[in-house]
């Protein structure tokens, strides 16, 4: 299927940007203009937070409901207190950073619950894992393709809404 919108394609040049400015894995160097050490929890955050932006409860909530772990206690979760690692999202919520990468994937599985596509949840995979997504990007022909089936889907919402 591929990445299906620009909304997803969006989310690949923010990770590649990040994988083209930030500096060695477990060094410290910016983020977004503050100082950030480039780590699986820092990229699974800054990833996670561009994802939610703009409906961050929804989003969060969401992934609090599907990674509870067997004590009830969710890896997502505005209740911070029995982390041992909380990493902040945004807008009040956590991430326990003391996971494993298998566990962190395993949370990043249930973004297709948000509607994204198995490519897109397969890139952010690889990008907390610190592999390079470089290859993972369009090509040219392919942004294009994307961009003219985002417009038209949009097209097509407005002219449901008009009915």
């Amino acid at each position: 299927m591929g990445i299906k919108n620009s909304v997803e394609y969006l989310y690949l040049t923010l990770m590649l940007r990040w994988e083209e400015n930030a500096p060695p894995d477990k060094h410290e160097g910016l983020l977004d203009g503050a100082s950030a050490r480039n780590t699986q929890i820092t990229r699974m955050a800054y990833i996670l937070r561009k994802i939610a932006a703009g409906q961050e409860d929804h989003t969060y909530q969401l992934l609090s409901r599907h990674t509870r772990r067997n004590d009830g206690r969710s890896y997502i979760s505005t209740d911070s207190s029995w982390m041992t690692e909380p990493y902040p999202l945004s807008s009040g919520w956590f991430f326990e950073g003391c996971t494993s990468l298998i566990q962190k994937q395993g949370i990043l599985q249930n973004l297709s619950k948000l509607g994204l596509s198995p490519t897109l949840i397969d890139c952010i995979d690889e990008f907390v894992a610190g592999k390079g997504i470089k290859g993972r990007i369009p090509s040219e022909d392919e942004a294009e393709e994307i961009l003219r089936r985002s417009i038209e889907m949009e097209r097509l919402k407005i002219d449901a809404n008009d009915a």
